[in-house]
């Protein structure tokens, strides 16, 4: 997994592994989640939207994916 940064008022960066189709969301107040099951288009489509906050409530945790608090 690489950590990518974004530039979102929520997301501070985001980890993606593709084999095991997990990602990880580190939020700006500092939680961090890993999310199971996540397809690579909901994680290429988070990384260049207009607003990966928006995008992350209402595609990833209000879906239906196996989400950890990590911290």
């Amino acid at each position: 997994m690489s950590r990518i940064t974004l530039s979102s008022r929520e997301i501070a960066a985001v980890d993606y592994d593709p084999e095991a189709l997990r990602l990880e969301v580190e939020l700006r107040k500092g939680d961090v989640y890993e999310i199971d099951g996540v397809p690579e288009t909901i994680y290429q489509t988070l990384i260049t939207c207009e607003s990966p906050g928006t995008y992350y409530h209402l595609h990833i945790r209000k879906g239906d994916y196996k989400m950890t608090r990590l911290r």
